[in-house]
């Protein structure tokens, strides 16, 4: 009996060790992270690689015949959740005399797509002679007041969507190369 007894208590300890060992070598599964929708994220626009670049003074001619156009290229970064961008060139933009030259649709991406590019050339016209202020504006289009073809931007979302870059340009200077009647909020073009 007493034999009997010291392989139970052997059978015991043994199961004893084994389940420490078990549970000791176990770990918990956490439950995965709660999927979440991308939210949208104001455009970025890369002035660095911008080409021209926007921090000198553009001097164009429109007298030059067969002159090629003024190739604007600006990359853009976003998180877009599925909508698309709107860019929007504009020659002197909110002054008196602004004109809108062109409006484009971006398709939309992800904040990690670094291939997008804005791309716009421009010709000036002979009336276009003086300085001037060439603006990029591009935001989401439910930024704008109207989706379709519309160049005002929704004051109450701009603020939080709106990305601005600006060129100055010098178009037929003259000989000095002179920055003349630069327009203004007050003066015009």
């Amino acid at each position: 009996m007493l034999e009997i007894s010291g392989v139970f208590g052997l059978a015991r300890r043994s199961l004893g060790l084994l389940s420490v060992m078990l549970f000791s070598q176990s770990c918990i599964v956490a439950d995965p992270p709660e999927y979440r929708s991308p939210q949208q994220t104001r455009p970025v626009l890369n002035m660095y690689s911008a080409v021209p670049p926007a921090t000198h003074t553009l001097v164009v001619s429109s007298q030059v015949q067969n002159n090629p156009p003024t190739a604007f290229t600006v990359q853009v970064r976003s998180e877009d959740a599925g909508e698309d961008l709107r860019a929007l060139f504009f020659l002197d933009y909110q002054l008196p005399g602004q004109r809108k030259l062109v409006s484009k649709q971006i398709t939309a991406s992800t904040y990690l797509d670094t291939g997008r590019d804005i791309r716009f050339d421009w010709s000036p016209d002979k009336k276009d002679a003086g300085c001037h202020f060439l603006s990029l504006v591009v935001a989401h289009t439910d930024t704008f007041l109207n989706n379709i073809d519309d160049d005002k931007l929704d004051p109450k979302k701009a603020d939080d969507d709106a990305a601005i870059a600006t060129w100055t340009v010098n178009v037929d200077p003259p000989a000095d190369f002179a920055l003349e009647n630069c327009p203004s909020p007050n003066t015009g073009p």
